[in-house]
């Protein structure tokens, strides 16, 4: 396969650098999350005797937190006059918490991805805006605990990505220096971290970015799993 690489991503790979961590986003990324985050949604709206959502609608308003998705989601129905951020963000949190493995599940293809470079000795992590006790709850549910050395979440550090604190976190929770270390996402926010930090960043198309990718500026896309294989095999070294 014939890898096209983006300026700063072909200056890395060409100065001599092998990356030896690779950093994850989680929803979007590695799991598709959205049926259970739908699902939550509803039941707030169900509880203020709203209309309810549909899985696409919901998938198009994810993005910048739950609280924002929860104003995106009251205004879809036109429930302006019965949003109160705190309270349906508490109702969300309560529900979403104990619904959050239902239906999430690792995109095809990543199982094998993340087996390929546990076993060649890279360090993994994970730094989502997620909940940190939640993340860490879907990441055992599918059996990966073990996979990452690091999970780093949006309540991890005073604050979110794209602010760099997260991500500094979770590299030195890893004890990997940046040099070393690419961001693998799905949106402008984890465009955003990695540039905060100074480290590559790979976006993959099948998250919740709804006007696409193509424009985040990534220093690579990978089209499919088998891609994402492919050019992390070259950033590792590992071709």
């Amino acid at each position: 396969m014939l890898i096209t690489m983006r300026p700063i991503l072909r200056q890395y790979v060409g100065n001599g650098v092998t990356a030896t961590a690779l950093i994850w986003d989680l929803d979007g990324t590695l799991v598709d999350s959205v049926v259970d985050i739908a699902g939550s949604v509803n039941q707030v709206l169900k509880s203020y005797q709203l209309a309810q959502l549909s899985v696409d609608d919901v998938r198009l308003m994810i993005g910048n937190g739950a609280s924002k998705l929860l104003q995106r989601a009251f205004a879809k129905v036109n429930g302006h006059e019965s949003y109160d951020s705190d309270e349906s963000y508490s109702r969300f949190l309560t529900h979403y918490t104990n619904h959050c493995c239902k239906n999430t599940g690792l995109y095809p293809g990543i199982s094998d991805v993340l087996a390929a470079f546990s076993a060649l000795g890279c360090r993994q992590g994970v730094c989502t805006n997620k909940p940190v006790a939640m993340a860490k709850d879907i990441i055992s549910h599918l059996q990966l605990i073990e996979t990452f050395g690091a999970v780093v979440g949006g309540d991890s550090t005073p604050h979110r990505k794209p602010h760099a604190e997260p991500l500094r976190h979770c590299l030195d929770l890893l004890g990997v220096d940046s040099s070393a270390a690419l961001m693998i996402g799905d949106s402008a926010a984890d465009v955003g971290v990695a540039r905060a930090v100074g480290i590559p960043v790979l976006l993959v198309p099948w998250g919740y970015t709804p006007n696409g990718i193509d424009s985040l500026g990534a220093d690579y896309i990978a089209r499919d799993a088998d891609e994402l294989k492919s050019v992390l095999h070259t950033i590792t070294g590992s071709s």
